[in-house]
């Protein structure tokens, strides 16, 4: 394929008036459009087989930085632009040896990123030289410490608080999922528990035929949008809201008139066969499942995706899979204001597969899409709110 950025309009689908029996009216609800483009890569070849699960925005969405595994290096990628141009390289091992099991990466500021391996966490400069090492699992008193046990997914910091950590606390063994603040200056760590998790326990299956024993369960997400702190999952619509000043969670629920508002089905929380936990896996994500909520600082509202995964009889695990691919999902959008009101929700009929990494920029979805091997993005944006 060719290096050259080029736009591509690739459809314009405008809801209309009508209904369906029954007298529910058409899904479809906003009027929008979608046009892709691809990223010059330059003489690089950019690290896609991560999907950009780890990749990063800086503040003013002007830069994309995506995590090479390959060289261990992060890649630097210009929005504006369209082009990728820098690339960071990282040292495993010696003065400013970052550790060797990379774990993930958060900007922090203009200066400084957060970069994270087994057992060691690590303030980086833009050089990738070591400004403090630290461990995560170290902070707080000892009661109250992360164990071994425990899996620390998803740090933030909020501006306001640059040395307060917030992120998410997994607990395979007893399926628990807890929020933790942590505080690098005053060597603190809070947990605070929210009934929202106590939900996603239904849906964590253990797998184990008395050879080989590992667990499936569901996306959980902690992400600072639209100066908001908000905590979510996806088997349920409801967000819980943290107050950074007074320290208080507020519970915001939703009603969709077009799915449920969460996952529903009984499962069972232990397999042992393996063709069971493939059927199961199937029906989990049969039902409706919620992604993270998203900031759109142009238009002051948030979006968030929701989604239905459709499985083919015909689905083969690929290589290294435990379970298959869905074949496509019925894909929503549901808009809500700078409050988190709700204000519109519609299906997006053109996109039939469940959003990859995504984010908004310039008042547009952008989604990211393998084009060929070569980096691309699906751009999403809202023409019309109401018919």
């Amino acid at each position: 394929m060719s290096h050259l950025v080029f736009l591509l309009l690739i459809g314009l689908l405008v809801g209309c008036a009508g209904s369906e029996k029954g007298g529910k009216s058409d899904e479809v609800r906003i009027d929008f459009n979608l046009d892709t483009v691809i990223i010059n890569p330059g003489q690089e070849i950019l690290f896609l087989n991560s999907g950009l699960s780890l990749a990063q925005l800086n503040e003013d969405k002007k830069y994309l930085y995506n995590f090479n595994h390959t060289d261990f290096s992060i890649e630097k990628i210009n929005l504006d632009e369209l082009k990728f141009v820098d690339k960071i390289t990282l040292s495993k091992e010696g003065p400013n040896g970052v550790g060797q099991f990379f774990m993930g990466f958060l900007l922090l500021d203009e200066n400084s990123m957060l970069f994270r391996c087994y057992n060691q966490d690590n303030i980086l400069d833009w050089h990738g030289n070591i400004k403090r090492k630290f461990d995560f699992k170290k902070v707080g008193n000892e009661g109250e410490r992360i164990d071994d046990h425990e899996h620390l997914f998803m740090p933030t910091v909020l501006p306001e608080q640059p040395q307060v950590y917030f992120g998410l606390i997994s607990n395979w063994q007893e399926k628990s999922t807890t929020m933790v603040v942590i505080d690098l200056e005053k060597d603190e760590l809070k947990r605070i528990d929210l009934p929202l998790f106590e939900k996603t326990k239904a849906f964590e299956i253990e797998f184990n035929d008395g050879q080989t024993g590992f667990g499936i369960g569901t996306e959980k997400y902690i992400n600072n949008a639209g100066g908001k702190l908000l905590v979510s999952a996806e088997v349920s619509s409801e967000v819980f809201v943290y107050d950074s000043f007074t320290g208080e969670m507020h519970h915001r629920t939703f009603e969709s008139e077009l799915t449920g508002n969460e996952k529903k089905g009984k499962y069972p929380n232990q397999v042992s066969d393996l063709k069971e936990l493939v059927g199961v896996y199937k029906k989990i994500h049969e039902e409706i499942g919620f992604h993270a909520f998203h900031w759109d600082e142009k238009h002051e509202r948030y979006y968030r995706f929701s989604s239905m995964a459709e499985f083919s009889d015909l689905d083969v695990l690929r290589e290294n899979q435990i379970v298959p691919s869905s074949s496509g999902a019925k894909v929503y959008l549901t808009v809500y204001d700078k409050d988190l009101n709700q204000i519109a929700e519609s299906r997006i009929p053109m996109l039939t597969k469940k959003p990859a990494y995504h984010f908004v920029k310039d008042g547009k979805i952008w989604m990211y899409e393998n084009m060929e091997d070569e980096l691309g993005f699906v751009r999403l944006s809202i023409l019309d709110l109401e018919r």
